[in-house]
């Protein structure tokens, strides 16, 4: 349980502090201490109005938050950590109750026992759908498929790897290139594992401007 007493409330400077110092508790011990995974105001108000957040209240002209929020960013900031991003995190994260945000801050998205299944994130779906269209590799063949014809010794003189790379668009701007030797993943954790990377990767790409 994060020990967060139930009243807690302050403005978007004293939501910004408590967050970044459970953060340094609940992120993995790879990325606890990285200074880019801390947040700030201007995330906290970037992530409000994308409405991965709730809207704090207002008091006059002050905006104050309370534990609601503060469990939220935690949780947000968690699963970005685990590799989620785009409509998978917001999908994880929109309309929850504290409890589930709660719980989603301490476990994150990976092994845990009630995760959905790989194939309702949108995340996992998009890749697993890319590994369809790709030719089976280490897969075996069939066993009803014919042998290959013998071919002529010349062919095997000088053998040469031919490599093949297929270009998929993820989204407008940001595209990927899988070449033909690349694994795919064979297991829901393996899927997991290489979101993980992708989001790590896109994150030290992209560094916000502070």
């Amino acid at each position: 349980m994060i020990d967060i007493q139930a009243d807690w409330s302050g403005g978007i400077e004293a939501l910004v502090e408590e967050a970044n110092r459970w953060l340094a508790r609940l992120l993995p011990v790879d990325r606890a201490s990285r200074p880019k995974d801390e947040v700030n105001p201007r995330l906290v108000r970037h992530y409000t109005t994308q409405g991965l957040l709730p809207a704090p209240r207002r008091e006059g002209r002050d905006a104050r938050y309370g534990r609601l929020h503060l469990v939220a960013l935690l949780a947000l900031r968690r699963l970005m950590a685990d590799g989620l991003g785009g409509k998978a995190l917001t999908a994880a994260v929109a309309g929850q109750d504290e409890a589930t945000l709660e719980r989603l801050a301490l476990e994150g998205a990976v092994d845990q026992q009630d995760a959905p299944d790989a194939d309702d994130n949108d995340a996992l779906r998009y890749l697993r759908n890319l590994s369809a269209r790709q030719p089976l590799r280490g897969r075996g063949r069939a066993a009803s498929a014919p042998p290959p014809a013998a071919l002529p010794e010349v062919l095997f003189e000088s053998p040469r790897r031919v490599s093949q790379t297929t270009r998929v668009t993820v989204r407008p701007g940001l595209e990927m290139y899988i070449a033909s030797e690349f694994e795919w993943p064979q297991t829901a954790s393996e899927w997991r594992a290489l979101l993980r990377e992708l989001g790590t990767t896109l994150r030290d790409v992209h560094q916000p401007r502070e």
